[in-house]
């Protein structure tokens, strides 16, 4: 009896104990807890009137590209380079053709013959008894046999960029030069979600912003809304006209701000910080929302565009629920988080 009286008395005690170190443990817990990142939160607020579409994109020519020869050679020589102002029909660049072969009898006789066939040929149109068709293919032979050929200014413009250089051997296609049209003016080419698309039209009035100018308001207006949205993004390209062309230069990145339409799907929308969106692409996104317990829950949402003001959620969020707006990005979905006071 006195021996089962001590064993008693010993896992007593060893019970006492382990419930006194488990009960240790639940403060540590609770301050585990409560140590999360620390965040600044908002609540989603309707907005009656959505503002304007908010992009940047980059200036250039309405008409550039590239200008090449329409046959393989060997660059001989380089008439203008990147800066130059050219007028139309100026002489850019002569090539040495490779095409009709490396002998050089042979060539010549390629080029005879072909000229003597576009005699013939002309002789027959100008009585009639053949097409002009036929006349321009001829005239393409002839072309083809030289043993040159000269690059020239399509237009007044301006070479944006020399793409080769004297002595390079070339492929018919290959750009030679990268070219601007003067005359077809300045626009400025920005993508836009597809939500903000279905708010624009051609014609919707803009202010245009370069930063290394200034940021002085330019006027401008939306001259086209592509078609069709990009495979990889899903934005469509706005091309936006800028009148006042002064100190504008190809490449040069501008900020738009399109006054839109207001869409129905916008009429209920919510605004959050532009923070507050991660994994932005094209309307999609994510934000994450507090709940009563303060853990951070991810949540998906659809958004119809940039105000000044923040992002506008048509799809994920319910007025007045809690959106971090800062300090997002430190944050894991069901993590427990502090909310900082509002400054």
């Amino acid at each position: 009896m006195r021996q089962n009286a001590i064993f008693i008395g010993i896992f007593s005690a060893a019970a006492l104990a382990l419930s006194a170190c488990g009960g240790g443990d639940a403060p540590a817990e609770e301050a585990a807890a409560s140590e999360g990142p620390v965040v600044q939160v908002v609540e989603a607020f309707p907005l009656s009137a959505p503002g304007a579409v908010m992009a940047s994109g980059l200036v250039g020519y309405k008409r550039e590209g590239d200008l090449a020869f329409n046959a393989p050679g060997v660059v001989a020589a380089l008439h203008v380079d990147a800066g130059d102002v050219v007028r139309r029909g100026q002489r850019l660049a002569t090539l040495r053709r490779t095409s009709g072969g490396s002998n050089p009898d042979e060539a010549a006789l390629a080029r005879a013959n072909a000229e003597r066939d576009l005699a013939r040929t002309q002789e027959l149109y100008e009585r009639g008894f053949v097409s002009e068709a036929r006349l321009e293919d001829a005239r393409l032979a002839v072309e083809r046999a030289r043993d040159s050929s000269v690059l020239t200014a399509p237009a007044d413009g301006l070479v944006l960029r020399r793409r080769a250089d004297i002595s390079q051997s070339v492929a018919a296609g290959s750009p030679i030069f990268s070219f601007g049209e003067t005359g077809s003016g300045f626009v400025v080419r920005a993508p836009v979600s597809s939500s903000s698309a279905a708010r624009l039209q051609v014609g919707d009035a803009v202010i245009v912003r370069i930063n290394e100018l200034g940021n002085e308001a330019r006027p401008g207006r939306v001259a086209r809304i592509a078609g069709q949205g990009d495979a990889g993004t899903g934005a469509f390209e706005v091309e936006v006209e800028v009148p006042d062309t002064s100190r504008l230069r190809s490449g040069m990145v501008a900020a738009v701000e399109i006054a839109a339409r207001t869409p129905s799907t916008a009429e209920n929308a919510l605004l959050v910080p532009s923070l507050s969106l991660l994994d932005a692409r094209a309307d999609q996104g994510v934000v994450f929302v507090i709940d009563a317990e303060g853990v951070a829950r991810r949540r998906a949402v659809r958004t119809a565009g940039i105000t000044q003001s923040g992002v506008l959620v048509v799809e994920g969020l319910e007025p007045g629920e809690r959106v971090v707006s800062a300090g997002a990005a430190y944050v894991r979905d069901g993590e427990p988080v502090r909310v900082a006071p509002a400054s």
